[in-house]
């Protein structure tokens, strides 16, 4: 079990048998990374969101937003940074780009950032900012992500059981965001965290989206064909996209309607309207493959972050131990480093 104090205050609540649960977890990545790359003379990817669309060179402005509650962190006061952005499919093992069930994450690494953090012995300069094309997670908590886990390495019975089991977040991956090009498409931050005394979630949206009708898209859907909606996009134009914080309402319904241990429960964007605080800014540019290469050692967690956002519920608690054992172990496979450490 990860060294981290739960916030009951603001509406944390240990798991039961989360530590064992944790325990589980890192066994099954372990186990991942023997049975797919120890020994097997292949580059180690990550065990989840494996497959890399890009890396893209980018930046990041935080506005002068207004909201006193949100001043905290690098959202204080308006700034400009670099950032790298890494687009992929969600899942595990590199497979075809879905089209009917597309999970994809889009990961920001904040660079440049000089405030403290929350772990002291973290030495990268950045802050990580980690997106689904979804505003709900499959998963309610550690409980229901441990079938998740088993469904990657497992046969039919341990996908259709994982099927069974979060019908919910099936629909979530049914609904997701149009399955175009990533860089037209909506994405949640999907976890809460704790900014100064309010919890908060995050999502990006596309500043001037420009999506493809469902009959072009069928027609070029493949096992590949998302990394070529992005090269056609920006290697011809900018892609921008705005930042927003979205605040936990505190009203006497919190712990249903906006929960901070159940990643399944979608926040009413109507009843907390979320706050635009940025810009991510993606130039146009040329798709780089020493920049893709370089961004399979990145790494990426929600745990890099400053010391006044705090990742919270268990589903993050558990991403800080088991996001660890995948850096440690690719990186061990690959012989490799961290190049922004």
């Amino acid at each position: 079990m990860p060294d981290i104090e739960i916030d009951s205050a603001i509406g944390e609540r240990l798991i039961p048998g989360e530590a064992e649960i944790i325990e589980r977890y890192t066994g099954m990545f372990q186990s991942h990374f023997r049975k797919h790359y120890e020994g097997k003379g292949s580059m180690a990817r990550r065990a989840i969101h494996a497959k890399s669309h890009s890396c893209l060179r980018a930046t990041f402005e935080v506005f002068d937003h207004g909201d006193p509650e949100l001043r905290h962190g690098i959202f204080r006061a308006p700034a400009r940074y670099d950032a790298l952005v890494r687009i992929s499919n969600g899942d595990g093992p590199p497979g075809p780009d879905t089209y009917r069930i597309a999970s994809i994450g889009f990961a920001i690494k904040v660079r440049g950032v000089e405030l403290a953090k929350y772990f002291p012995n973290q030495t990268e300069r950045s802050q990580d900012f980690l997106f689904l094309n979804q505003p709900a997670y499959i998963a309610r908590d550690v409980r229901d992500y441990e079938s998740l886990m088993r469904a990657i390495d497992g046969g039919f019975f341990a996908k259709a059981f994982t099927l069974l089991r979060n019908t919910k977040g099936l629909l979530y991956r049914l609904k997701a965001s149009p399955k175009d090009c990533p860089l037209s498409t909506l994405f949640w931050g999907v976890a809460p965290f704790r900014l100064g005394d309010v919890a908060v979630k995050y999502m990006i949206r596309p500043s001037r989206p420009q999506p493809m009708e469902k009959k072009e898209l069928r027609k070029i859907a493949c096992a590949d064909y998302l990394k070529p909606l992005i090269r056609q996009h920006i290697e011809a134009r900018d892609a921008d996209f705005d930042f927003f914080l979205q605040k936990r309402r505190i009203d006497g319904r919190e712990d249903r309607e906006m929960p901070i241990e159940d990643y399944s429960v979608i926040w009413d964007e109507t009843k907390s309207v979320p706050v635009p605080v940025g810009r991510l800014r993606i130039p146009r540019q040329t798709l780089d493959d020493a920049l893709d290469q370089e961004g399979e050692h990145v790494v990426f967690s929600p745990w890099n972050t400053t010391a006044d956002f705090r990742p919270l519920g268990s589903l993050n608690r558990a991403r800080k131990v088991v996001y660890a054992v995948s850096s440690q172990r690719r990186h061990e496979i690959n012989r490799a480093v961290n190049p922004l450490a």
